[in-house]
C-alpha cells in the first residue's frame, strides 16, 4: 500500500497495555503509508485472541479496516469472569 505517512495516537485499554513501550495506557505510532488495524496490533504484538473490539476515531471497526491518516485507535480487551 503506497501513501502519505502518518501518525496514530494508540490506546491500549486495561490488561492490554502491557503490550505498549512502557507499559503506558497509550502511544503514538509512525506508519509510512496505509495499514489495516490488523497489522497495527501485530506490529504492537497484541495477541488477536487478547482483543474483543477496535475501534478507530470512536467508530467500532472490523479488523481489515484501512487506517490512512492520523487518527485514535483503541483495542479493548476480552472481557472474562466468574
Amino acid at each position: 500500500m503506497a501513501g502519505a505517512p502518518f501518525q496514530c495516537t494508540v490506546v491500549a485499554h486495561a490488561n492490554l497495555r502491557h503490550y505498549l513501550p512502557g507499559a503506558e495506557e497509550r502511544t503514538r505510532q509512525a506508519a509510512e503509508g496505509p495499514l489495516t488495524v490488523r497489522a497495527l496490533r501485530e506490529r504492537l504484538g497484541i495477541p488477536e485472541s487478547e482483543v474483543m473490539l477496535s475501534v478507530v476515531d470512536g467508530e467500532s471497526v472490523r479488523p481489515d479496516r484501512i487506517i490512512e491518516g492520523d487518527c485514535t485507535v483503541e483495542f479493548f480487551p476480552t472481557l472474562s469472569g466468574g
